[in-house]
Protein backbone atom coordinates (compact mmCIF):
# COMPACT_ATOMS: atom_id res chain seq x y z
CA UNK A 1 0.00 0.00 0.00
CA UNK A 2 1.40 3.39 -0.95
CA UNK A 3 1.67 6.28 1.44
CA UNK A 4 -0.19 9.28 0.16
CA UNK A 5 -0.14 12.64 1.73
CA UNK A 6 -2.90 15.08 1.13
CA UNK A 7 -1.76 18.66 1.07
CA UNK A 8 -4.42 21.21 1.89
CA UNK A 9 -5.30 23.50 -0.97
CA UNK A 10 -3.72 26.94 -0.83
CA UNK A 11 -6.53 28.41 -2.86
CA UNK A 12 -9.24 30.35 -1.09
CA UNK A 13 -12.88 29.90 -2.00
CA UNK A 14 -14.26 32.66 -4.21
CA UNK A 15 -16.53 33.89 -1.39
CA UNK A 16 -13.51 34.39 0.86
CA UNK A 17 -11.60 36.21 -1.88
CA UNK A 18 -14.58 38.47 -2.54
CA UNK A 19 -14.88 39.31 1.15
CA UNK A 20 -11.14 40.06 1.39
CA UNK A 21 -11.29 42.29 -1.69
CA UNK A 22 -14.25 44.21 -0.27
CA UNK A 23 -12.50 44.62 3.08
CA UNK A 24 -9.33 45.85 1.34
CA UNK A 25 -11.33 48.33 -0.75
CA UNK A 26 -12.90 49.74 2.40
CA UNK A 27 -9.44 50.44 3.84
CA UNK A 28 -8.34 52.51 0.84
CA UNK A 29 -8.99 56.24 0.73
CA UNK A 30 -11.58 57.28 -1.84
CA UNK A 31 -10.26 58.03 -5.32
CA UNK A 32 -11.32 61.17 -7.09
CA UNK A 33 -13.88 60.24 -9.75
CA UNK A 34 -12.82 63.00 -12.11
CA UNK A 35 -10.45 65.93 -12.35
CA UNK A 36 -12.87 68.29 -10.57
CA UNK A 37 -12.88 65.99 -7.50
CA UNK A 38 -9.09 65.71 -7.43
CA UNK A 39 -7.13 66.97 -4.42
CA UNK A 40 -5.02 70.06 -4.88
CA UNK A 41 -1.30 69.42 -5.53
CA UNK A 42 -0.23 70.91 -2.19
CA UNK A 43 -2.66 68.61 -0.39
CA UNK A 44 -1.40 65.54 -2.28
CA UNK A 45 2.19 66.53 -1.48
CA UNK A 46 1.37 67.05 2.20
CA UNK A 47 -0.62 63.81 2.55
CA UNK A 48 1.54 61.48 0.45
CA UNK A 49 4.98 62.93 -0.32
CA UNK A 50 6.03 65.17 2.56
CA UNK A 51 6.45 62.25 4.98
CA UNK A 52 9.72 61.46 3.26
CA UNK A 53 10.54 64.37 0.94
CA UNK A 54 10.09 67.36 3.28
CA UNK A 55 13.51 68.84 4.10
CA UNK A 56 13.15 68.37 7.87
CA UNK A 57 12.74 64.58 7.52
CA UNK A 58 15.73 63.97 5.24
CA UNK A 59 14.45 60.55 4.17
CA UNK A 60 14.07 61.11 0.43
CA UNK A 61 15.50 63.81 -1.79
CA UNK A 62 13.88 67.24 -1.75
CA UNK A 63 11.53 67.30 -4.72
CA UNK A 64 10.06 70.81 -4.50
CA UNK A 65 12.94 72.54 -6.29
CA UNK A 66 11.88 74.26 -9.52
CA UNK A 67 13.33 72.98 -12.80
CA UNK A 68 14.08 74.95 -15.96
CA UNK A 69 11.06 74.90 -18.27
CA UNK A 70 13.05 73.01 -20.91
CA UNK A 71 13.37 70.07 -18.47
CA UNK A 72 9.73 69.97 -17.33
CA UNK A 73 8.63 67.20 -19.68
CA UNK A 74 11.59 64.92 -18.91
CA UNK A 75 11.34 65.59 -15.17
CA UNK A 76 7.57 65.01 -15.28
CA UNK A 77 8.03 61.66 -17.01
CA UNK A 78 10.63 60.68 -14.41
CA UNK A 79 8.31 61.65 -11.54
CA UNK A 80 5.35 59.81 -13.09
CA UNK A 81 7.39 56.64 -13.62
CA UNK A 82 8.84 56.79 -10.11
CA UNK A 83 5.45 57.38 -8.47
CA UNK A 84 3.72 54.59 -10.38
CA UNK A 85 6.51 51.99 -10.31
CA UNK A 86 8.66 52.95 -7.32
CA UNK A 87 12.43 53.31 -7.23
CA UNK A 88 14.93 52.12 -4.60
CA UNK A 89 13.26 52.88 -1.22
CA UNK A 90 10.39 54.80 -2.87
CA UNK A 91 7.26 52.65 -2.99
CA UNK A 92 4.94 52.55 -5.99
CA UNK A 93 1.65 54.43 -5.61
CA UNK A 94 -1.37 53.08 -7.46
CA UNK A 95 -4.25 55.21 -8.68
CA UNK A 96 -6.13 54.32 -5.48
CA UNK A 97 -3.65 56.50 -3.56
CA UNK A 98 -2.93 59.19 -6.18
CA UNK A 99 -5.30 59.45 -9.13
CA UNK A 100 -3.96 60.23 -12.59
CA UNK A 101 -5.48 63.73 -12.43
CA UNK A 102 -3.89 64.35 -9.02
CA UNK A 103 -0.55 63.07 -10.28
CA UNK A 104 -0.73 65.38 -13.31
CA UNK A 105 -1.38 68.37 -11.02
CA UNK A 106 1.35 67.31 -8.61
CA UNK A 107 3.89 66.94 -11.41
CA UNK A 108 3.05 70.36 -12.82
CA UNK A 109 3.38 71.95 -9.36
CA UNK A 110 6.67 70.16 -8.64
CA UNK A 111 8.47 70.94 -11.89
CA UNK A 112 7.34 74.57 -11.89
CA UNK A 113 8.37 75.13 -8.28
CA UNK A 114 4.85 75.95 -7.03
CA UNK A 115 5.35 73.71 -3.98
CA UNK A 116 8.60 75.39 -2.93
CA UNK A 117 6.94 77.01 0.10
CA UNK A 118 7.86 75.69 3.55
CA UNK A 119 4.26 75.57 4.90
CA UNK A 120 3.25 72.98 2.30
CA UNK A 121 6.30 70.87 3.14
CA UNK A 122 5.90 71.03 6.91
CA UNK A 123 2.13 70.57 7.02
CA UNK A 124 1.55 73.97 8.65
CA UNK A 125 -1.66 75.71 7.69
Amino acid sequence: MQNTTTVPSRHLPSRTLGALALFGALLLPPVAANASDAREPDEVYRQVCAHCHAPQYEVGPEITIAFPEAAWEARGNYIRNTVRHGRAAMPAFRTAKISDAELDGLIQALVSGELDDAPAATGEE
